[in-house]
């Protein structure tokens, strides 16, 4: 489904009964990857989309990650949504920050998993390095991919698919390497550092604490600067965070912030 928002023309889905949960995704992932969440969360409404640079949400020209947060805020109006839950991944982590610190009174309770103020230098560096090379056509964009999942998965699960004989696969289909720029352009001049303070929201923060794309001290650091939020740390978990670890947190939590 499409709706006609800020001057752009957002795919969005929308599946499910119950109390609405917006799900914002982080660089590079359209709302397909989200479907494994949206399965757990039988009981919920969970409305999912591309943010601009990926998926088939179409726009035109640069956007920052405060122009993301207007975008979710426009589809909750397109969609009669007067308040949700809001859970944000890694980049749509700081999308909910500035989210819930502009509109708290849209916000039911907001969930930021693998979170940061703003992106770590290395991170920058590796994913705008892998991308340059293949906007100048001297990679495929299988390289990206590949440090894409060097950065989000933790070892022991390397581990594993090396001692069974596997290797992680990358997505058949990938994202444009233009979108892509335009997404690493928006999160590099982002800083949330001093909206956190005005956060008005029960707020549960989850990191994994074999993050090495965002360090998990990181994550504490966003969630001792929201007042009253509560921080949960998967010791075994990377940057991609497997959901059947959080979600009966998470649903526990929004369960209590009805």
């Amino acid at each position: 489904m499409f709706a006609e928002v800020n001057g752009i023309r957002m795919s969005y889905q929308d599946r499910g009964e119950g109390e609405p949960v917006v799900i914002i995704g982080g660089f590079g992932t359209n709302g397909a990857f989200w479907d494994p969440v949206v399965g757990m969360l039988d009981g919920y409404r969970a409305v999912t989309y591309d943010n601009r640079g990926v998926g088939d949400t179409e726009c035109g020209g640069p956007f920052t990650v405060e122009d993301l947060a207007e975008d979710a805020v426009a589809l909750m109006d397109h969609l009669g949504i007067p308040k949700a839950h809001v859970v944000g991944w890694s980049m749509g982590s700081q999308v909910a920050q500035i989210l819930a610190s502009r509109h708290c009174d849209r916000v039911k309770s907001l969930t930021l998993i693998s979170t940061y103020r703003t992106l770590p230098c290395r991170s920058d560096y590796i994913l705008t390095e892998m991308n340059d090379l293949v906007l100048r056509g001297e990679a495929p964009m299988d390289v990206l991919a590949i440090a894409v999942n060097a950065f989000c998965f933790p070892e022991g699960l390397f581990r594993s698919l090396r001692d069974s004989g596997r290797r992680m696969e990358v997505p058949e289909k990938m994202e444009a390497a233009e979108g892509l720029a335009d997404q690493l352009d928006a999160m590099r001049v982002c800083d949330t550092t001093d909206l956190l303070s005005e956060i008005d929201v029960p707020t549960l923060v989850i990191h994994g604490g074999r993050d090495i794309m965002v360090e998990p001290s990181e994550g504490a650091a966003v969630a001792g600067a929201v007042p009253g939020s509560r921080l949960l740390i998967l010791e075994s978990a990377g940057h991609s965070i497997p959901p059947e670890l959080y979600l009966g947190e998470l649903r526990s939590f929004m369960d209590s912030n009805v």
